[in-house]
């Protein structure tokens, strides 16, 4: 390995994430993405597919388990909002918040590596 005098070696060491319970800050964004039939393109005529995504302040691995393959360099994660979550939670559109829930990893073709199933949702200004 070659190093620069000019440039300083850095570790990028740090501990990943498990999936389960977690509680984790971001903020939250909506993603319309194409869905049904074919998962391509809306403009080709596949139904658009409008999900909140949490936009994290920095990047997170999830180490695997016996269920789950372990995720890398990830920047985003899903919200699985229920209906009444949705109505809920809409004025946290576009704020800054923090989110507790089980963390899993997104198992259908439509949906990002990692999701969250919520139990709360609540706005912050704190750093995590």
């Amino acid at each position: 390995m070659l190093f620069s005098p000019a440039l300083p070696a850095v570790a990028l060491e740090y501990a990943c994430l498990q999936y389960g319970p977690i509680d984790i800050a971001g903020t939250i964004v909506r993603h319309t993405y194409a869905g049904p039939p074919d998962y391509e393109s809306v403009t080709k005529g596949d139904e658009p597919r409008t999900v909140w995504v949490l936009q994290l302040d920095e990047r997170i691995c999830v180490d695997a388990n016996t269920r789950y393959p372990r995720e890398v360099i990830q920047l985003e994660i899903e919200l699985a909002l229920t209906p009444e979550q949705f109505q809920r939670y809409r004025d946290l559109l576009g704020q800054r918040v923090r989110v507790s829930g089980e963390l899993k990893h997104g198992g259908a073709n439509y949906q990002k590596r990692l999701v969250i199933d919520p139990n709360d949702i609540e706005k912050t200004r704190l750093l995590p």
